[in-house]
C-alpha cells in the first residue's frame, strides 16, 4: 500500500491541471471560513464571492431527485438574493445514496471530488459535463464502489476528458489514459493506460478485453471486481501494477504475455478460485516454467504471483511479497534450495493446513512439525497459519506472521518468545485470549489491531514494551491484567478499545493501575 500513496501523490499534481490545482488549493486555504446554507436539498459552502461547492447535507435531508430516480448538480443557485456559481462537488456529498439511480451534472461544475457518490449501490448512468476537469483525489475515486454503473457519458467539448466511441468509461486525453469504466465498457484501441482503480468494485463485470495498444495496467484497476471470470491481455503489455486483480474472486485462469517486464507485489492477491497461471513462453523476464501455475522473475529465481495451485519445486531461490497472500493454498512445502522468503508472502492463506521446509533448506526449517517456516539464524517465526503450534525455541513472531488468519479461540506465547512484531496477529478471527511469557519484552506497534474477537489479554508474568496501536481498534477487548511492574505502555497502545475508563498512563509512561485492566502480584 505505501508504493501506491507514494505514486498516488507524485501524480496529483501531474494529472490535474493548472486550473483544477488552484481550486484543489484554494479549497483548503478557504476550508477555515466556511459559511453554509440549504436550498432546493442540497447544501452549499460558499466557496469565494462567487462561488460555492455542493457538499453532503446529512441523511435527514432527502436527496432533491427527479424523476426515475435522477439527480441533477445544478450550476448555480441564489442565496441572499446573490447569485453564485456551483464549482465542485465535495468529498463524499451524495455517498451511499441507494435512491440515485442517473447523475446529470450540469455546465460549469468543474471538480468532482473524492468519493462523491462513494457506495451508491444503484448508480447506473453518469453525465459529465464539458467544464469538469478533475474527478476524485488522483481521478477516479469519485465513483468508488457504484457496483451497477453501466454508462458514462462525457460532453464532446469537454477539453480533458472524453467517452470516446460510445465506450461508457471516461478517458483522460492528455495521456490516453482510461480513468473510469463500467460493467458496460467497451475499451477504445486509442487507449494505452488502464488507470488505478478504474473498474474497482464493479459487479456484474465478468469478462473484458484489454485492447492492443494498452501498455499499463496501473494499481488496484480491477479490485474487487468479484465477477470477473476472463480477461484477456493484449501483448502489447507492458507493465502490471500492484494489487490489479486483488479479490478477483472468480477468476480462474490469467496468461501474461510476451512484453510484461514489470510486475508489482500483490497482483493476485485475494484470488481464490485461480486455477491455471501461465506466462508466455517468449517472455524474456517471467516464466511459469514445469507446469507451476506461479509467475516467476527469470533472472532472480523468484515467484512473485501464485495461486492455490501453484507448485513450489526445487530450483526455485525466493518467494516474493504478497506472492501467495489470501489465495486457496492448502499447503506449503518449502523446497531446499530457497533462500528467501519475503514478509507476507504467505498472509492470509486461512486454508492452510500443512507448512514443512525441507530438512536440508540451509535457512529455514519447520521443527518438529510445527506448521510454521522459522528463520533458523534468527529463531524468528515468519510465518505461520490456523495449526501452527509455536516451538519452544522461537525468540521472536516476525511481522504478518498469523496476519488475516483465523486462529484458535486460545493462544498461549511459549516462553522463550522476546518480541511480538508488526502486524504479527492483526485482523485475526476467532482470537479471543492470549496469554504473553514472561520472556516478553516488546510488543511492536499494530500487534493485534482490529482482532476483532480478543476479549483478554494476560501480562502478568512479563514486563512488556507495548508501543503505539499494539491493540489498535480491538473493539471486544474488556480485560488485560498487567504484573506489579509493567512495562513502558504508549498512551495510544489501546486506542480505539472499548474500554469503560481510559488506561491511566502517568508521566513515564507507565501504567500502574489502569482500570478497568487490573494488575496482579
Amino acid at each position: 500500500m505505501i508504493f501506491l500513496q507514494r505514486a498516488m501523490k507524485d501524480v496529483i499534481i501531474k494529472r490535474m491541471g493548472l486550473p483544477s490545482l488552484l481550486l484543489f488549493l484554494s479549497i483548503f486555504a478557504y476550508s477555515g471560513k466556511q459559511v453554509s446554507f440549504l436550498n432546493g436539498g442540497f447544501k452549499y459552502i460558499i466557496f469565494n464571492d462567487s462561488t460555492v461547492r455542493i457538499t453532503d447535507a446529512g441523511f435527514e435531508s432527502p436527496v432533491p431527485i427527479i424523476e426515475d430516480s435522477t439527480l441533477v448538480i445544478p450550476s448555480s443557485v441564489t442565496h441572499n438574493e446573490k447569485l453564485y456559481r456551483v464549482v465542485s462537488i465535495c468529498d463524499g456529498a451524495f455517498a451511499t445514496r441507494p435512491e440515485i439511480k442517473h447523475v446529470v451534472i450540469n455546465d460549469g461544475v468543474e471538480t468532482i471530488s473524492g468519493y462523491a457518490f462513494y457506495r451508491c449501490p444503484n448508480l447506473k448512468s453518469v453525465f459529465i459535463p464539458s467544464s469538469v476537469s478533475w474527478i476524485g483525489s488522483v481521478d477516479h475515486e469519485g465513483f468508488v464502489g457504484c457496483h451497477r454503473l453501466c454508462s458514462i457519458k462525457i460532453d464532446e467539448k469537454n477539453e480533458y476528458f472524453d467517452s470516446r466511441e460510445n465506450c461508457n468509461a471516461v478517458i483522460r486525453k492528455e495521456d490516453n489514459t482510461l480513468i473510469l469504466g463500467c460493467i458496460g465498457t467497451t475499451i477504445p484501441s486509442s487507449v494505452t493506460t488502464i488507470g488505478a482503480g478504474s473498474f474497482g468494485h464493479r459487479l456484474g463485470l465478468d469478462s473484458i478485453v484489454i485492447p492492443e495498444g494498452v501498455k499499463t495496467l496501473e494499481p488496484f484497476a480491477f479490485n474487487a471486481c468479484y465477477d470477473l471470470k476472463e480477461i484477456s491481455l493484449p501483448s502489447s503489455l507492458e507493465k502490471i501494477g500492484g494489487y490489479v486483480f486483488n479479490n478477483c474472486l472468480s477468476l480462474e485462469s490469467i496468461t501474461i504475455p510476451r512484453h510484461v517486464s514489470c510486475i508489482e507485489p500483490g497482483v493476485l492477491c485475494g484470488c481464490y478460485k485461480l486455477k491455471k497461471i501461465t506466462v508466455d513462453h517468449r517472455n524474456p523476464y517471467f516464466d511459469s516454467r514445469k507446469e507451476c501455475n506461479a509467475i516467476i522473475d527469470s533472472a532472480q529465481d523468484t515467484i512473485v504471483a501464485g495461486c492455490g495451485r501453484s507448485f513450489l519445486f526445487e530450483g526455485i531461490k525466493g518467494i516474493g511479497s504478497l506472492s501467495f497472500a489470501n489465495t486457496s493454498l492448502q499447503s506449503v512445502r518449502i523446497p531446499k534450495s530457497v533462500e528467501k522468503i519475503a514478509v507476507q508472502a504467505f498472509t492470509g492463506c486461512n486454508y492452510c493446513n500443512s507448512i514443512s521446509v525441507h530438512p536440508e533448506n540451509p535457512v529455514y526449517h519447520s521443527k518438529e512439525g510445527c506448521n510454521a517456516i522459522i528463520e533458523t539464524s534468527t529463531r524468528k517465526l515468519l510465518q505461520g497459519c490456523p495449526v501452527t503450534s509455536i516451538p519452544d525455541d522461537v525468540e521472536e513472531i516476525g511481522d504478518y506472521a498469523f496476519a488475516c488468519l483465523s486462529l484458535p479461540c486460545y493462544l498461549v506465547i511459549p516462553e522463550g518468545v522476546k518480541i511480538i512484531g508488526t502486524r504479527s496477529f492483526s485482523n485475526c478471527k476467532g482470537l479471543e485470549q492470549v496469554q504473553m511469557p514472561a520472556s516478553l519484552t516488546l510488543i511492536k506497534e499494530f500487534a493485534f489491531t482490529t482482532c476483532n474477537d480478543l476479549t483478554d489479554v494476560d501480562l502478568t508474568k512479563s514486563k512488556t514494551q507495548i508501543e503505539a496501536f499494539a491493540f489498535y481498534k480491538c473493539q471486544s477487548l474488556r480485560v488485560v491484567t498487567f504484573s506489579s511492574h509493567p512495562g513502558i505502555i504508549d498512551p495510544e497502545a489501546f486506542k480505539g478499545c472499548s474500554f469503560e475508563s481510559p488506561i491511566r498512563l502517568d508521566k513515564n509512561g507507565v501504567c500502574p493501575t489502569p482500570p478497568p485492566l487490573t494488575t496482579e502480584e
